[in-house]
């Protein structure tokens, strides 16, 4: 995902005050080449007019920022930062230094009460140079590219409520109004309709690089040699109707009309939500399992959040209180992602194909072991309506085989130390738990407060 911030530097219109501080802005603003380092900018001159204002809209227009930021490196007229939001509807950073010498404290104070008294929520940041301050700015700019990339999306959602789970089920008005996004309900016999009629040259040829490398294949019970067949098919008829529909994620319901019906549909999991491809590497795209639309919804956050990272659906199986390590599974796929060593070993190989535990169609569970890593989870959830979200930082650590025991051995499964304890299930409202490498908690919070939802961090 491109990210690029529009940077307005306004300051004083009374040009005997300007001139007497033109060092000082001059300072300020190469000062703030680490964001010009870091995103694509879109920046105006100095700002002191409303002609100026009115070249450097027409300026952003043209461009398509998902962010403004209102630098004010000396004191500047607030009325300057209304003209600018009221004609660049964007979320808003007002940034200013901590030096006592240019007034920018007094004026960076006076936009952001004009903002306040006009609707307008935006993040206010006084010194530029501090660490902590920086990090807010970047999860800022993050946050609003992530809001301003969902408006628009499409969720393609194949198939009802699976297993009687209603946490995965969303009202869809509220969808559209809070964050932009669209549902599209989908038959989820589509993927098994077109599933059989693909041509059998273009199944065999994914079918030869996927068993060349995978780590091994254990047939028995319903998962045989045809049902293995039938899972490739489901994931590359899954690829045309993202096509087809134009998704920009998905659901699947797959329990249990696809896993008794056709074939577990756990492959097409793996790897639609993975990097890694039969071709190379591709894009992430957001497979929630279950049709867990709310779960597909965190997962894309996070996604958009990270820059494209994948994200991996996962159910909260056991938490040991000797360790505070919590036992993490899915029950059949996970992106390759999380169990890739150095770029010169192939993640396919540290997965094994087995048995599955349930379905009558057939199929087998993509079986592994995330690697030892630093993590975000979270996850959306509703109380009365509201949504609000959970977001745990954490690292993956090594299992012992006691602790590999006692989980579904077919499940690929993470084994994750956190800060949150029991009080963390008193507060979360869903099987579910989302997860992704690296670290964005501050890039969480700060969706959650554009956004106004209610969030706790762990």
């Amino acid at each position: 995902m491109g990210v690029q911030v529009a940077i307005a530097n306004i300051a004083d219109g009374r040009s005997d005050f300007y001139e007497k501080r033109r060092p000082l802005v001059e300072e300020e603003l190469k000062s703030l080449d680490w964001i010009r380092k870091d995103f694509a900018c879109v920046e105006s001159e100095i700002i002191r007019s409303d002609q100026d204002i009115q070249g450097f809209v027409q300026k952003v227009r043209s461009c398509g920022p998902q962010t403004l930021i209102i630098h004010i490196p000396i004191w500047a007229e607030p009325i300057l930062s209304i003209k600018l939001y009221n004609h660049i509807k964007l979320p808003v950073l007002l940034l200013g230094n901590n030096r006592p010498e240019t007034s920018s404290m007094v004026g960076l104070l006076g936009s952001g009460g004009a903002l306040d008294q006009m609707g307008c929520d935006h993040l206010r940041v006084f010194d530029h140079e501090d660490h902590l301050s920086k990090m807010h700015v970047s999860a800022f700019i993050r946050a609003s590219a992530a809001i301003n990339e969902l408006r628009g999306q499409t969720l393609g959602r194949f198939g009802g409520r699976s297993l009687g789970i209603a946490t995965a089920d969303i009202d869809p008005s509220q969808w559209q109004q809070l964050f932009g996004v669209n549902v599209e309900n989908i038959d989820q016999y589509e993927i098994v309709d077109i599933a059989e009629k693909l041509d059998g040259g273009e199944v065999e040829a994914f079918a030869r690089w996927f068993r060349s490398g995978l780590g091994g294949v254990e047939y028995g019970g319903a998962f045989n040699a045809k049902a293995l067949d039938k899972q490739i098919r489901g994931y590359l008829a899954t690829v045309k109707l993202i096509e087809k529909y134009r998704l920009d994620l998905i659901a699947v319901k797959c329990q249990p009309e696809l896993s008794d019906g056709y074939v577990a549909h756990c492959l097409a999991h793996m790897m639609l939500n993975g990097s890694k491809a039969e071709k190379g590497r591709k894009q992430t795209l957001v497979h929630a399992c279950e049709s867990d639309a709310d779960g597909a919804l965190t997962m894309q956050i996070l996604r958009l959040l990270t820059g494209g990272n994948a994200a991996a659906l996962l159910d909260i199986r056991w938490f040991n209180r000797e360790n505070g390590v919590w036992t993490l599974a899915n029950c059949g796929a996970m992106p390759l992602d999380f169990y890739a060593e150095p770029e010169a070993d192939d993640p396919l190989a540290k997965v094994k194909m087995v048995p599955h535990v349930f379905g009558t169609g057939g199929g087998g569970a993509l079986s592994g072991v995330v690697k030892p890593q630093k993590v975000t989870m979270a996850r959306l959830c509703r109380k009365n309506g509201a949504y609000r979200m959970a977001i745990l930082s954490g690292e993956v650590v090594e299992a012992t085989e006691e602790e590999m025991a006692q989980t579904t051995g077919a499940f690929p499964k993470a084994f994750v130390k956190t800060a949150a304890g029991i009080d963390f299930l008193d507060f979360f409202g869903s099987n579910h738990i989302h997860m992704v490498s690296g670290s964005c908690t501050e890039q969480l919070v700060m969706f959650c407060k554009l956004k106004g939802i209610q969030y706790k961090v762990w």
